[in-house]
C-alpha cells in the first residue's frame, strides 16, 4: 500500500461474511442444538487448530483441494495453511494422539474452514461446519447410525422434511473395473456421468463394451428414486464389486424403511462427485425450497491409512451457513433465537447499589442492560 493512501473500510473482501445481532443468535441456536444431538449419540467434541502444515491437508484432501488453501510461511520457515477442512485434522489426531483409545471412536467438531474458491452462490472463502466422525467399525450399523444422527439434527432444527440422497462409491468403481478403463478414461467418464449426459456416456463407452452393456450403463446413471432403483440396478450389473455395493445399500435402506424413514431417503446411483474421497456409502442432504445441499458425508475407509492408521471411518458435516439460510427462508428463525428481554438498569451516582442489583438479576438468570442516566429536563 502506498503511504498516505486512504483505506476503504466499507469494502468487504469477496467470499467473507459478517454476522450481526439476530443472525448471530440464530447461528448459536443452531450450533447448540446440533451439538446437543451429537452428544446424545455419544459423540464427544474435539477442538482443532485453525491452521496446520500445508502438507497435512495435501495428504488428506489431495493436491487439487489443498491448492485452494490460504497458505503462509511460519517463523520457522515451514509452509502452513488455514484449515480447508476438519476431517483431515481429525484423521491425523486419531492416528496419533488417539491411537490407543478403544474403538469405535465417536468424535464431533464445529468450526470455520477456509478455501480460496471463486465466490458464488454455494461457495464462500470461509464457511462453518458442524460434523461427526465414527472411526474403527466397518459395519452397516455405523453407516445407519450416521444417517440417523443427521436426520435427527435436521428434525430438531424444524427441517423434518429433509431428504437424504444416498449412493455408493463402489457401484461406479465396480463398473469401470469391469470395463478395464484407464485412469484418464475414468476421469472423463466421471465428468460425463456427473453431468448426467447419458447419450454421451453411451458413445464414450462404445470402444470398451458391447452395445448392450453401454446402453445398460447409460441407463444406470439416470436411476434415482426409492428402493426400486437398487432392484433395477441389480438386474443390470454382474460384477462382484457393484453387486456388493448394492447389497450394502439394501441393508441400509431396509433398516431405514423398518424405522418408517423411507420417505426421507432416496437413491442416486449416478452421484460420482465424491468418488475421489469416499469408498462406500455416500450421501447429500437437501430440503425443499433450498437448492443448496445442507450437508454431505459417507464412508472414507482409505483416509486414515494415509496417516499411518489403516482403519475404517464414516462421517458427515453440515453447513451452518446453509442451515441458517434454510431456516430463515422458512420463517423459523424468529422462534429459534430465544432472546429474552433485558432488564434495563439506569446508571447513577450509587454504583454499589447499581451493580448489586445487576448481580442479583444475573444470579436469577435474567439478562441485564445498564444504560446511561437520562439527562434532566431543563426547568421552564
Amino acid at each position: 500500500m502506498k503511504p498516505g493512501r486512504p483505506i476503504d473500510l466499507s469494502t468487504v473482501p469477496p467470499g467473507v461474511q459478517y454476522f450481526l445481532d439476530d443472525e448471530v443468535a440464530l447461528r448459536r441456536s443452531i450450533e447448540r442444538d446440533v451439538v446437543g444431538v451429537f452428544s446424545g449419540w455419544g459423540y464427544t467434541e474435539i477442538d482443532l487448530p485453525i491452521f496446520d502444515a500445508y502438507d497435512l491437508f495435501a495428504l488428506g484432501m489431495g493436491d487439487e483441494v489443498a491448492s485452494r488453501t490460504y497458505r503462509f510461511t511460519a517463523r520457522d520457515g515451514t509452509t502452513v495453511a488455514l484449515r480447508p477442512d476438519l476431517t483431515s485434522l481429525v484423521a491425523r489426531t486419531v492416528a496419533t494422539r488417539l491411537r490407543a483409545r478403544q474403538r469405535p471412536l465417536r468424535l464431533a467438531y464445529t468450526g470455520e474452514v477456509f478455501r480460496a474458491d471463486e465466490p458464488r452462490r454455494g461457495r464462500q472463502h470461509e464457511f462453518h461446519q458442524l460434523g461427526i466422525e465414527h472411526v474403527g467399525w466397518a459395519s452397516p450399523e455405523s453407516d445407519i447410525e450416521i444417517l440417523l444422527v443427521a436426520l435427527e439434527a435436521l428434525t430438531v432444527l424444524g427441517l423434518d422434511d429433509a431428504r437424504v440422497v444416498v449412493g455408493h462409491a463402489g457401484f461406479f468403481r465396480g463398473i469401470v473395473e469391469r470395463l478395464g478403463l484407464a485412469q484418464e478414461a475414468v476421469a472423463e467418464l466421471r465428468t460425463l456421468v456427473d453431468r448426467r449426459q447419458s447419450a454421451a456416456v453411451e458413445r464414450f463407452l462404445a470402444p470398451f463394451a458391447s452395445a448392450g452393456e453401454c446402453a445398460a450403463f447409460a441407463r444406470l446413471i439416470t436411476l434415482a428414486g426409492g428402493m426400486c432403483v437398487v432392484d433395477d440396478a441389480r438386474a443390470l450389473v454382474t460384477n462382484p464389486r457393484s453387486a456388493a455395493s448394492l447389497g450394502e445399500l439394501t441393508a441400509i435402506l431396509t433398516t431405514l424403511g423398518e424405522l418408517g424413514l423411507e420417505r426421507c431417503i432416496s437413491v442416486d446411483l449416478g452421484d460420482v462427485a465424491g468418488l475421489g474421497y469416499y469408498t462406500g456409502m455416500m450421501f447429500s442432504i437437501y430440503v425443499p425450497g433450498w437448492g443448496l445441499p445442507l450437508g454431505s458425508g459417507g464412508r472414507y475407509d482409505g483416509l486414515l491409512a494415509k496417516f499411518g492408521s489403516d482403519e475404517p471411518a464414516v462421517g458427515f458435516s453440515l453447513s451452518l451457513d446453509w442451515l441458517a439460510g434454510a431456516i430463515a427462508a422458512r420463517g423459523l428463525d424468529a422462534s429459534r433465537r430465544r432472546t429474552p428481554v433485558s432488564v434495563v438498569l439506569e446508571a447513577g451516582s450509587e454504583l454499589g447499589r447499581l451493580f448489586a442489583d445487576a448481580k442479583r438479576l444475573r444470579n436469577e438468570g435474567r439478562p441485564v442492560c445498564i444504560v446511561p442516566a437520562k439527562a434532566e429536563e431543563p426547568a421552564t
